[in-house]
């Protein structure tokens, strides 16, 4: 394999505030002088958090089918690019928070934010990543959190380290709609810590306008709820992922004897249009008009974590942790199963003058075709769906604002899960 060597920037998080003036208490009457009374205090406390990020990403791809055996090797390498700005109102007491973010790429894929760089020194364009809105209405402000907008992802994934499930959501994709996350236990015990949680969201994937539409109209859309209980050592959960109106944009060219043919170019739905990650089984209803097996999708998603310490001194207080993965989609007949693990160490810390925040893992995955839904899967280990592989990464942070991150992925891809891809990414991130 080809020496790597390469640098990537990243992550940025500024928080800003203005002052807000308390008065010391004017000291009771005595005989004696008193002394002036100290100036008053001052402390910040504006819940405005600014944030940036820019990151360059050396990318190594080898791509090899069974058409490629006796060609030379087929490479894609390049030096690649990251940008996001945004800002965040978050008070903890508040009713109302929210945020805007901005990002390169993400279009036409909105799992891909890395742009190639090499453009003849061009100006990029700026996309909206995230728009939304948080309401916390009751006195406890986790009890009921309802989100609304282009949200950050809702739904728990893992949380040990930098490792996140990315089976059925890319780390980047932002959905578009309504958020209930309801808190429906939460311990008091700090030595037996148990959460127990429901989010519930209704996501708009594609809204084409009806008006004279020929084809399959109508709008295809999520509805997804996921209960996830959390525990001192082991977290758990269990999604309902329900797609509807898939074949939204569907229009195959017809003739109908004695009555007349609608002859306009077949196309495929909004979701099997090019630039979004097409590895979903497809069934053919014209010239031009490639749709999905099935209109519908029901995909049961259960995830869990297990976590211990390690019983070895120093290392910034080690966790080995395990991440398994399963979903079933109950619509296709075939295809339709998926499965993965990640196992690492994570640790690391600021007190002291140990080990700085590391993560080290390795994940594996086997999802047939039909297991999710393609479009918004993972982009890096198969870029989408019917793909079986493997991913090793680690990334160690140098100061609280320097990371460095490694990460190599073998896979094989769609079609069958016959294509085989290797790729290696080397990341730097600086925060600022």
């Amino acid at each position: 394999m080809k020496a790597l060597c390469a640098p990537l920037v990243a992550l940025v998080v500024i928080a800003a505030a203005p002052a807000r003036s308390t008065l010391a208490q004017t000291p009771s009457p005595s005989p004696s002088p008193s002394p002036s009374p100290p100036p008053p205090a001052v402390t910040a406390t504006s819940p405005i958090r600014l944030m940036a990020a820019v990151t360059v990403r050396q990318d190594f791809t080898s791509v090899e089918d069974q058409t490629d055996l006796l060609q030379d090797e087929n490479s894609i390498d390049g030096l690649r690019a990251r940008i996001r700005f945004g800002v965040e109102y978050r008070d903890p007491q508040s009713v109302v928070a929210g945020g805007l973010r901005f990002s390169l790429g993400e279009n036409p894929n909105p799992t891909s934010p890395f742009i190639r760089l090499g453009d003849s020194f061009r100006a990029q364009s700026f996309g909206l990543d995230q728009f939304y809105l948080v309401v916390r209405p009751f006195k406890n402000r986790d009890a009921v959190v309802f989100s609304a907008g282009k949200v950050p992802q809702p739904f728990w994934r893992g949380d040990q380290g930098t490792v996140r499930s990315e089976l059925v959501w890319d780390d980047d994709v932002s959905p578009i709609g309504l958020v209930l996350n309801d808190t429906l236990h939460k311990s008091s015990d700090e030595a037996r810590p148990v959460r127990v949680e429901n989010t519930l969201g209704y996501f708009v994937m594609e809204e084409p306008t009806d008006f004279r539409f020929a084809g399959v109209t109508g709008k295809a859309y999520l509805i997804a709820d996921q209960l996830h209980v959390q525990a001192k050592r082991v977290s758990g959960a269990v999604a309902y992922y329900a797609y509807r109106n898939l074949n939204a944009g569907l229009r195959s060219p017809s003739f109908v004897p004695g009555q007349g043919g609608f002859v306009l170019p077949g196309t495929p739905p909004f979701l099997l249009r090019p630039g979004l990650q097409l590895t979903n089984n497809q069934v053919n209803f014209g010239p031009g008009a490639d749709g999905f097996t099935e209109d519908d999708f029901d995909v049961l998603d259960l995830l869990g974590q297990v976590h211990v310490p390690l019983p070895v001194s120093g290392g910034g207080d080690p966790q080995v942790f395990v991440l398994g993965e399963y979903t079933r989609n109950f619509r296709p007949e075939r295809a339709r199963n998926a499965w993965g693990a990640s196992v690492g160490v994570r640790g690391g810390g600021w007190k002291g003058s140990g080990a700085h925040p590391y993560t080290v893992y390795v994940t594996y995955r086997d999802v047939d075709a039909d297991a999710v839904l393609a479009t918004f899967a993972d982009s890096d280990l198969g870029a989408g769906t019917a793909v079986k592989g493997f991913e090793a990464g680690a990334n160690y942070r140098f100061q609280r604002n320097l990371v460095l991150a490694v990460s190599y992925f073998d896979f094989e891809g769609f079609p069958r899960k016959d294509n085989s891809v290797s790729r290696v990414f080397i990341d730097l991130t600086w925060d600022f």
